[in-house]
C-alpha cells in the first residue's frame, strides 16, 4: 500500500514540469531575441536633421549676386566748326565801274622758259630745227670730210647693206670623202672687207674627211662687192655656204 501511494505522486509531479517547460522555453527565447534588436538598434547613429529638412535648407540657399554693369562709354570730343567769316566791303557800290570800256587790253603773260617748240625734242636749244639732232650747232656746219669709218666689221642690218658676189670657184672634192659617200654644206663666218675680200675665215658647221678646209680655201677665193654704210663701204661679218654634191 505504501509503495503504490509513492509512485501516484511521483506521476503527479511530471505531469506538472511538463505544462511548464514550453512557457518558460518561449519567454527564454522572446527576451533573448529582445535584447539582440535592442543592441543592434543602439549601436545606429540616426541623423539630426531629417532628408526633407536638408533638401529645405539646399533649395532655399540664396544665389550669387550678378556681375556689376559695364562702365559707360567715354563721351566723344565735341569738334567744334569754325566757319570762315568773309568781309564784304562796305563801298563794293563804288568800287563797280560806272562806264563800260569800248575796248579791253588784253593781258601780256610772260611766256614760260620751259615752254617748247612743237616737234621738237627734249634735250635741245632754241632756236634748232625740227629733226635735227641733238647735240648740234644751230644752222649747222657744212664740211668735207665724211666721218671716219668703224674700226670693227659691223653686222649686216639696218643701215649696213649687205654684199653682193660677184665672183665664186667651186671647191675641191676630196677623194676618200668621195669614197665615203659624204655630202652636205659647211657654213662659214668671215670679213668681207671694204674691198670685197673675204678673209678671217671661221667654220661653223664641219664636214668630215676634209670637206670643211676644202670649203675654206674655196671661198678665199670669192670675190664680192663690198657691203656699204651710209653709201660708204665698210667691212661686215658675212655668213657663206659651201655645199658638197655627189654626181
Amino acid at each position: 500500500m505504501f509503495e503504490t501511494t509513492v509512485v501516484e505522486s511521483k506521476k503527479q509531479k511530471v505531469g506538472l514540469q511538463r505544462y511548464m517547460t514550453l512557457p518558460v522555453s518561449i519567454g527564454l527565447h522572446v527576451v533573448v531575441i529582445a535584447a539582440v534588436l535592442f543592441g543592434a538598434v543602439w549601436n545606429i547613429s540616426f541623423p539630426t536633421n531629417s532628408p526633407a529638412q536638408v533638401a529645405q535648407y539646399s533649395v532655399a540657399a540664396a544665389p550669387p549676386p550678378p556681375p556689376p554693369p559695364p562702365p559707360p562709354p567715354p563721351k566723344a570730343a565735341s569738334v567744334t566748326v569754325v566757319k570762315p567769316t568773309i568781309e564784304v566791303p562796305k563801298n563794293i557800290q563804288e568800287m563797280a565801274p560806272t562806264q563800260v570800256p569800248e575796248k579791253v587790253q588784253p593781258v601780256a603773260t610772260q611766256a614760260s622758259a620751259s615752254a617748247g617748240v612743237e616737234g621738237g625734242v627734249e634735250g635741245g636749244v632754241e632756236g634748232g630745227v625740227v629733226g635735227g639732232v641733238v647735240g648740234g650747232v644751230v644752222g649747222g656746219v657744212i664740211t668735207d670730210t665724211a666721218p671716219p669709218p668703224p674700226a670693227a666689221p659691223l653686222r649686216v642690218g639696218g643701215d649696213v647693206k649687205a654684199p653682193v658676189k660677184i665672183s665664186s670657184v667651186d671647191p675641191f672634192y676630196p677623194e676618200v670623202a668621195r669614197k665615203a659617200r659624204i655630202s652636205g654644206i659647211v657654213i662659214v663666218e668671215c670679213t668681207i672687207d671694204k674691198n670685197g675680200n673675204v678673209t678671217n675665215v671661221q667654220v661653223l658647221k664641219p664636214l668630215p674627211f676634209g670637206l670643211d678646209a676644202a670649203a675654206v680655201e674655196a671661198v678665199k677665193k670669192w670675190k664680192f662687192k663690198p657691203g656699204t654704210l651710209n653709201g660708204q663701204p665698210v667691212d661686215v661679218l658675212y655668213n657663206l655656204t659651201v655645199n658638197f654634191k655627189l654626181n
